[in-house]
Formats: structure tokens, C-alpha cells, sequence
């Protein structure tokens, strides 16, 4: 996030449906090296940026493992690059084990980072890439979002890049409207139509993952000094009804909203449902941890 670390991304440098830049990387610190243009015509890859620092990168790395798991016997390779050091990469791989079960690779002067990120204009991790058996870039985004989905029907050969740019454009638009109110609240108390803005943008997103963060932000971003948390809720509720309360995480930001809300009642009972479906062992402490708070009331 920019701008006062809450506004989105600004428009793309590069488009999807660009040929994928080739990988310059200083090291292979997990599986065999790789070269994107020798798998071209048959191969599809996940090319992913993390670090050993970033939590949400730690959150992401069991559930690109299963991915991997699951299309390993249809052609697709993920990777997992790092800028930081062999020092930093190598001890946190060994640990992670078969937690952490793909290829991983050093960037080599965050040069393939550049190709990738910067041309694209994204700065936050964990970001993945998806190289078609083309080799053309067709999609990107948080590995947790719809990286899954979008991964079978471009093995299946089913993507439909055109639509999903222009389904993109749409949510440019929405992270803009995202980020100016988000921005608002930093300041303090938004306008009239600020508030106005950051209503419509509830209402009209269709997306949980940026609903879940618009409803995160509001209720523990430390520079919010606003927090609307009937719009948290209504954001919260919204992103879990559109997971069908499948996803633990966005499952957890409904009870916060609820907690923050004065509901203490239903943030217990939607928190125990986040903690039973969490099967991440590290996060699943983080809920368990919430949940005796709202237990205590404090």
C-alpha cells in the first residue's frame, strides 16, 4: 500500500498478455534451476515474491505448497523469490521443510523484481504471478486470493485474459475509491462524501479479499485515526458472505468488526468458527488468541 502506507496501486506500467521477462536470479536455494522460455509451449508457471520478514508471505507459503501439490502433475512450477540474502533465505527454508515445498530462488539484484513488480507497479508481497504456456503474463495478485482458481482454468486453457483485464480496470477503479478513503481517515473525521465514497465503494466491490482489507484497515491500521465501524462491519460481513464463511481470515475480520462493534456475543461465535476452520498452525494461535479476548471482554 502507498501513500501514506493505505492507498492503492496507481495504473500499470506493464499489461497482462505481455510476454513473461526471464528470471535473473543469484540462487536456487530449493529444487533445480528453472528457465521460463525452455518451458514455453508447454509449461505454466507461478512466479511468486515473498520474504522470510513478511507474515502474510509465511501465511501464503503452506497454501502455495498445496497448490503445487495439487497441479504438480499438469505442468505448473512455482517459484518463490526473495531479494534478501542466502543467509536470511537458506535457514528459513531448511525450517520450513516440506511446509515450503516448491522452487526457491535469490534475486540477483531484485533485477527479476523489476520486471515483474516494479513493472507492474506493485510494492506489496506476497505477489504472484501467472505464466501461461505462452509465456505471456495473464495474471497477478495475492496468492490467497484467486490464484487457485485462476491457475485450473489456465491449465484447463479457459482464461479468458481480455475479460479479466477489463474486470482489473473495474477494480483499479474500486482500490482508488479504496485508498482516497482510507486516506481520509488518516486525517480524521472524512467529509460527507468522503464517508459517501467509502460507502459506495462497500457496496459496489464484489471482491472479499479488498473488502476484508478496506474492514482490517479501518478497525487496527495505526495511522486510521477514524474508524467507522458500522462501514468495517458492513465491509466484514459482506466479504463473508461472498466466501460463504470458507475462509477463516475473512472470517476473523467479521468478528473483530463485530467485537469493535459492542456484538461481543457473535464476534465469540463467528471468531471459534474462524478457529476451526484454520488449519495454519501459526495463524490459528493468532485466533485462538482473539477469541479469549473477546471471551474476557477486553
Amino acid at each position: 500500500m502507498a501513500a501514506v502506507g493505505l492507498s492503492g496501486s496507481p495504473l500499470m506500467a506493464a499489461e497482462l498478455g505481455m510476454m513473461a521477462p526471464e528470471l535473473d536470479l543469484a540462487k536456487f536455494v530449493k529444487g533445480k534451476p528453472l528457465s521460463l522460455a525452455k518451458g514455453r509451449g508447454s509449461d505454466v508457471y507461478v512466479v511468486e515474491f515473498w520474504a522470510t520478514w513478511c507474515g502474510p508471505c509465511r501465511t501464503s507459503i503452506p497454501h502455495l505448497t498445496e497448490i503445487q501439490k495439487k497441479f504438480k502433475d499438469k505442468g505448473v512450477t512455482i517459484i518463490g523469490i526473495s531479494d534478501e540474502t542466502e543467509a536470511e533465505v537458506n535457514p528459513f527454508v531448511k525450517q520450513m521443510g516440506d511446509k515450503m515445498d516448491y522452487v526457491v530462488a535469490i534475486d540477483k539484484n531484485r533485477s527479476t523484481f523489476g520486471r515483474y513488480m516494479t513493472a507492474f507497479q506493485q510494492g506489496g508481497i506476497p505477489t504472484a504471478f501467472i505464466v501461461d504456456k505462452a509465456g505471456k503474463i495473464v495474471w497477478f495478485g495475492h496468492p490467497m486470493g484467486d490464484l487457485e482458481r485462476v491457475l485450473g482454468q489456465v491449465v484447463a486453457g479457459k482464461f479468458d485474459v481480455v475479460s479479466y483485464k477489463t474486470q482489473q480496470a473495474k477494480e483499479q477503479e474500486q482500490q482508488a475509491a479504496f485508498g482516497n478513503y482510507l486516506d481520509a481517515t488518516v486525517k480524521g473525521e472524512p467529509s460527507a462524501k468522503e464517508k459517501l465514497a467509502g460507502f459506495n465503494f462497500v457496496t459496489d466491490c464484489d471482491s472479499s479479499q479488498m473488502l476484508n482489507q478496506f474492514a482490517w484497515t479501518i478497525l487496527t491500521h495505526p495511522k486510521v485515526k477514524y474508524r467507522d465501524t458500522d462501514l468495517a462491519t458492513k465491509a466484514a460481513k459482506k466479504a463473508y458472505d461472498l466466501t460463504k464463511g470458507n475462509d477463516p481470515g475473512v472470517t476473523d475480520t467479521y468478528a473483530r468488526a463485530l467485537f469493535d462493534s459492542g456484538k461481543k456475543a457473535e464476534a465469540i461465535k463467528y471468531q471459534q468458527e474462524a478457529v476451526s476452520k484454520e488449519s495454519n498452525g501459526e495463524r490459528k494461535t493468532e485466533f485462538e488468541k482473539a477469541l479469549k479476548r473477546y471471551q474476557s471482554g477486553k
